[in-house]
């Protein structure tokens, strides 16, 4: 090869090579050094006294990476940062998108020991862990105080236990936190609004753990909004709002799935829940779209389940003849029909959920109760007013 060419071919090379490298540290940029802080961020933290760059790295992070430690220190910085509680709830809930699902993960562990699953998870969630941390997490000033405010949110009066837990979203959730979100579904939908029975049977949910076999069954009257009703209302949510997506078969209906309203720049009503694989954010109008061949693959789906269902029972049919009609071992189940989508109810986040708890527990709130006493995380003490000495009592089941 001519030393001209030679000479040309090295500098393409060096050129190559230069190119490779600073694209590699372009890649290689960690994304907490892109962040940029205005002046009250700055301010904020340095009172706070968290260093410019952890506030980088935790503006830069999806909260479900988050340590406990980082997520104590951030609660605290963001409580001051953002005064508005709806904008609090639409950032927080955004901190999670991508945030892995994974169904029945929280449990009473180890207060009780009938679900030995613990009392919060960052790594993961459900679509109900995941509502029920953002709006702790929105609420709260550091951890023991988010602690707090999550048990207030999960279980009955605040106390602790398998039997208290809000199990039905509907008959326990909603109607146990009438004092963070108030149903606004008939406001809404007016005469549109489909009225309906539901039968809540705690006792038989809770027959496997042989325990509260004797709470009564309860008859609930409720509502909920069409689906196709959606594009007349979808503009009247507003961030931070519960929404809770009702299905059903042939033998009733229910709350299957709830999430969050997130507002979009451009006006957008969104969606974000935590639906497998992951938590995501997308416009509610696509379920409405969506819900028509939704419901169809659900029709063919049920016709051949029940189809094999007639088949089962036929089967089951000839073992009992050999049996006198009593019941075989071998006998199979019938197979589950697959729910339809029905439509939504929507729950309104209250102005000031703080001062409505404060109303019901007292000044020592949020009131937590566990088998073993009381656990006091006050928000007025967090809030620098003193406490006024109460007696304990025992929680109203």
């Amino acid at each position: 090869m001519p030393k001209r060419a030679l000479y040309i071919f090295s500098l393409m090379l060096i050129s190559l090579s230069l190119l490779l490298v600073l694209s590699g540290c372009s890649v290689m940029r960690p994304k907490w050094k892109s962040v940029e802080l205005n002046n009250d961020e700055l301010e904020t933290a340095e009172r706070l006294r968290i260093g410019e760059k952890e506030l980088r790295k935790m503006k830069a992070k999806q909260l479900y990476k988050f340590r406990e430690q980082e997520l104590d220190r951030y609660l605290g910085y963001f409580q001051e940062i953002e005064p508005d509680l709806r904008k609090r709830v639409q950032h927080l809930a955004r901190k999670f998108v991508s945030q892995p699902y994974q169904i029945f993960l929280l449990g009473e562990f180890s207060y009780e020991i009938y679900d030995m699953d613990p009392l919060y998870s960052l790594k993961k969630s459900d679509c109900v862990v995941f509502c029920e941390h953002v709006y702790a997490m929105a609420l709260a000033q550091n951890w023991s105080n988010f602690f707090s405010l999550l048990q207030r949110i999960r279980y009955k009066n605040g106390q602790i236990g398998i039997l208290t837990r809000n199990h039905y979203t509907v008959a326990d959730w909603d109607y146990n936190n009438a004092w963070l979100v108030e149903d606004i579904t008939e406001e809404l939908a007016g005469d549109k609004a489909v009225k309906d029975t539901m039968i809540v049977d705690r006792a038989r949910f809770f027959k496997k753990w042989d325990i509260g076999q004797d709470i009564p069954v309860d008859t609930l009257e409720w509502v909920y909004i069409p689906y196709e009703v959606l594009p007349e209302i979808v503009n009247e949510l507003q961030m931070g709002d519960f929404v809770n997506i009702v299905r059903g078969d042939e033998d009733g209906k229910w709350v299957g799935h709830v999430g969050l309203i997130t507002i979009g720049n451009d006006g957008t009503v969104n969606f974000l829940h935590s639906v497998r694989p992951q938590v995501v954010e997308q416009p509610i109008m696509e379920l409405y779209y969506d819900a028509e061949k939704y419901n169809k693959e659900r029709r063919k789906v049920n016709e051949r389940l029940k189809k094999k269902n007639r088949e089962i029972e036929r089967y089951n049919a000839k073992l009992r003849a050999h049996e006198d009609g009593t019941r075989d071992k071998k006998e199979k189940e019938l197979l589950s029909l697959k729910p339809y989508f029905l439509g939504f109810k929507f729950l309104r986040l209250k102005e000031d959920p703080i001062s409505e708890l404060i109303q019901i527990d007292g000044s020592d709130a949020p009131r937590i109760t566990i088998p073993s006493g009381v656990l006091r995380h006050s928000v007025r003490e967090l809030e620098g007013v003193p406490e006024t000495k109460s007696e304990e009592r025992e929680s109203i089941e």
